[in-house]
C-alpha cells in the first residue's frame, strides 16, 4: 500500500528483523531509518530527486528531532507510516511522521525539523530555489517537545567513536539515524531488559565527516540521560534519551 499527495505520504511496511534488538523489538535507530526512508520516498515521488538537488546545489540537513515510542513494535508487525510535511516557517521545514500498528493505534511518532542549505556556500537558505520545486503547503503539522533538558551537572567522558564507512550517508557524513545507535550502545544493557527507549531528542550542530571522531559525554538530566558529542571543530550534537 502506497498513497502520495504533496501534503501526505502513506506506506505500509513489515518491521524488518534486522532493525530490531535482542528482544525482537524495533530499535530506535531502526525506527528512524524507516521514517527517513518514507520521507525520502515521498520527496522522490514528488520529483524532488538527487538529480534535482545536484542541479540546484542544495541539500536538506536535519537540525532537530524528537521521537516518541508509545508501544512495543515487534519484528514482522505490519506498520502504516504516515508522513506530513509543512510549508517552511522562515528557514525551517517541519515534518511529522506517525507509525501505526494493525489495530489502528499509534505506536510511535517522529517530529523532525530540517533546513535547506546551499552545498557550495554552506549557507542556510530562507527561500528554496524555484527549480527545486518544493510543493509543501500544509500550514502546520503536529509537534512534539523538541527542546533538550539541560543537565544540572558537568557531563562526564564516555568514550570516543570513529565515523566509519558503514555509518555514513551519500554526503560522506555520519547518517542522522546512526546517532541513536551510538547512544544506545553506551547505555547499560540491563536498561533494555525492562523495555525500549521511549523518547529520544537530538539537536544536530555540526556534521561529522567519514573518518572523523566524536568524543562522547553524558550525565543524568531530569528523567533521562543527557549526551554531548564533540568533534575537532566543537560540539556536534546534543541529545536526551528516556526510557
Amino acid at each position: 500500500m502506497e498513497h502520495c499527495t504533496p501534503d501526505c505520504y502513506e506506506v505500509r511496511r513489515a518491521v524488518p528483523e534486522c532493525e530490531c534488538d535482542f528482544a525482537l523489538r524495533l530499535s530506535m535507530g531502526g525506527l528512524l531509518r524507516l521514517v527517513q526512508e518514507a520521507s525520502t520516498r515521498h520527496c522522490t515521488l514528488l520529483g524532488i530527486t538527487e538529480e534535482r538537488y545536484r542541479e540546484t546545489h542544495t541539500a536538506f540537513l536535519l537540525a532537530k528531532l524528537c521521537a516518541q515510542v508509545y508501544r512495543v513494535i515487534p519484528a514482522g508487525a505490519e506498520l502504516t507510516l504516515s508522513t506530513r510535511p509543512a510549508a517552511p516557517a522562515k528557514a525551517v521545514y517541519h515534518r511529522y511522521t506517525t507509525l501505526t500498528l494493525e489495530d489502528g493505534q499509534p505506536a510511535a511518532a517522529v517530529d523532525a525539523r530540517w533546513v535547506l542549505v546551499d552545498t557550495e556556500t554552506k549557507r542556510i537558505l530562507r527561500r528554496a530555489p524555484e527549480a527545486l520545486g518544493l510543493p509543501f503547503t500544509n500550514p502546520s503539522v503536529p509537534e512534539l517537545p523538541i527542546l533538550i533538558p539541560k543537565p544540572g551537572e558537568e557531563p562526564l567522558p564516555l568514550g570516543e567513536e570513529t565515523v566509519r564507512y558503514s555509518r555514513c550517508d551519500q554526503n560522506r557524513h555520519l547518517n542522522n539515524t546512526r546517532y541513536a545507535d551510538i547512544l544506545c550502545d553506551y547505555l547499560p544493557p540491563e536498561r533494555f531488559f525492562q523495555g525500549p527507549v521511549r523518547e529520544l531528542r537530538i539537536s544536530y550542530h555540526r556534521e561529522v565527516p567519514m573518518g572523523g571522531t566524536l568524543e562522547l559525554f553524558s550525565c543524568p538530566a531530569g528523567e533521562g540521560t543527557y549526551f554531548l558529542g564533540r568533534g575537532e571543530e566543537g560540539d556536534c550534537f546534543e541529545a536526551s534519551l528516556r526510557f
